[in-house]
């Protein structure tokens, strides 16, 4: 009886601890917007759940935005979360890496709904590691290399791919985009390196190992997909791991995979340069080789779902053209029309680049962000102008609050192409789907190529019509910062049939 009084007495104590630490620290912050409160101890967390539970977390931000400025502050039970859309504070979160920080210990795909090891890869990674990282794979993904990896990936998408999506179609086939896209967009990376396996001999060890435990990780992000784009993507894993152990049965007869001992890998083989930087990490750091094999696998889980947000985009953007025809006609009008067989040829599909910038404007794939901002003992505690009192705070932005801000663009949800005419430069900050300054996507050249290059065969070769079933319309999920398809993008997909002017 004893021993329960005093364990209610410390629960007690640590409640009123709670309680009054969340009271003065909502007296500390009441300078500073805010919305009301459910209460000391929950915060806004019966709001936030609420519109979490209607799939409207993004409208109750804009709604919190509209009403309370570009700077306000909520509460997750007792901890202050300081919301942002100030253009000049988020150039300081784009430049200022001293005191803007992602979080340390985040998983990398917690973002994404997925929780999976590894917390250093090129995507969730911090400090030194990451600078390095970025420094060595911004050479694969550089504007001048999209050229070459055009004129690797082209072929593949005329022969075996649309091979495959002929097969898929015959005479003409309901299918769900997204999942069909799934398959097209990973057999791209089987031209980027991850098939045929170009490198340096210590490369060629590494992905073995790697492949062999790579399935497991996958296994998550492949629960997403319909049996049959899993089944693909199975096969294209095994089909890589089989050239990998050729491989490194070469190397260990030491007929090195390059014709000389440590020659870069190509500039369009994309696991050479993981591997290559992963493996200048973890020699920088003095850390095991087996760190090695642990943060390239992390960065190729990485690379999987970044190629999935490509599909994302695109089915995104049948979703929206479902209620402009005439937007949908001529892009594909453009598409038809124009030739591909130069890269010079591929960046002249001005009106479908346009169609795509709209599409990341109003879905954009990261619906937010979110970092750490720490001060120094000398310094002042000072946020967008307000004193905070804290020596760490949790900072929130919102891409798609930018997207849709009616004080950054005009009619901001319909979906206009026309907006983006030649020449136009958005509002500093406004419009960050790549996100930008040093933590920008460093792929988004790769991005833009990958899906025209996939719109220009897909529109040449089959019509396509939108087929939603009205009473599960595709949308998309609020819950996570990045952006998940709920419901099927069903799309009715037949050979072409030329008809005049089209």
């Amino acid at each position: 009886m004893f021993l329960i009084s005093c364990l209610l007495i410390c629960y007690l104590i640590r409640i009123a601890r709670l309680y009054y630490r969340s009271y003065w620290s909502v007296q500390r912050l009441s300078a500073i917007p805010q919305p009301p409160i459910d209460g000391y101890m929950t915060g806004h967390g019966k709001t936030l759940n609420k519109w979490k539970k209607e799939n409207k977390m993004l409208e109750l931000w804009i709604n919190w935005h509209n009403t309370y400025g570009d700077t306000f502050v909520f509460y997750i039970s007792t901890r202050p979360i300081m919301w942002t859309a100030d253009p000049a504070i988020l150039k300081e979160i784009t430049t200022d890496l001293r005191h803007y920080r992602k979080f340390d210990g985040l998983p990398n795909r917690s973002l994404y709904g997925q929780r999976l090891v590894g917390t250093e890869s090129i995507l969730s990674g911090n400090g030194l590691s990451w600078a390095l990282k970025r420094k060595v794979m911004s050479q694969f993904f550089a504007k001048v290399n999209m050229e070459e990896l055009f004129y690797k990936c082209k072929p593949h998408m005329e022969e075996t791919e649309l091979s495959r999506w002929k097969k898929v179609i015959g005479s003409g086939k309901k299918i769900e985009l997204h999942d069909q896209l799934a398959i097209t967009f990973t057999s791209y990376l089987m031209v980027m390196g991850f098939h045929n396996f170009m490198g340096s001999e210590k490369i060629a060890k590494n992905v073995y190992q790697i492949l062999e435990a790579l399935p497991k990780q996958l296994n998550s992000w492949l629960s997403f997909l319909c049996s049959e784009a899993k089944d693909e993507t199975v096969k294209m894993i095994h089909e890589m791991r089989t050239e990998a152990k050729r491989a490194v049965m070469a190397s260990n007869k030491k007929k090195n995979v390059l014709k000389r001992r440590g020659e870069k890998p190509s500039t369009t083989n994309m696991l050479g340069f993981l591997i290559d930087a992963n493996n200048q990490t973890v020699s920088g750091q003095k850390r095991s080789l087996d760190d090695t094999t642990i943060f390239t696998i992390d960065d190729i889980m990485t690379v999987c779902l970044v190629m999935d947000n490509m599909v994302k985009q695109i089915s995104s953007l049948f979703m929206l053209l479902n209620d402009e025809p005439e937007c949908q006609r001529k892009m594909f009008q453009e598409l038809r029309e124009t030739p591909i067989d130069t890269f010079e040829g591929l960046n002249s599909l001005k009106y479908t680049e346009q169609c795509i910038l709209e599409c990341l404007r109003l879905r954009p794939v990261l619906t937010r962000g979110t970092r750490t901002y720490n001060f120094k003992k000398e310094e002042e505690c000072k946020f967008g102008g307000y004193i905070v009192n804290e020596r760490s705070v949790r900072v929130v932005f919102s891409e798609y609050v930018l997207h849709h801000s009616p004080k950054y663009w005009e009619d901001p949800e319909k979906f206009n192409p026309e907006r983006w005419y030649p020449g136009f430069v958005p509002e500093p900050f406004s419009y960050m789907p790549f996100f930008v300054g040093s933590r920008g996507c460093i792929g988004k050249h790769m991005a833009m190529m990958l899906m025209k290059l996939t719109l220009s065969v897909l529109a040449r070769n089959f019509d396509m019509e939108q087929d939603f079933d009205p009473d599960n319309m595709p949308d998309f999920t609020q819950e996570f910062a990045v952006m998940r398809l709920k419901n099927n993008v069903d799309v009715w997909v037949q050979p072409h049939q030329p008809t005049e002017g089209c």
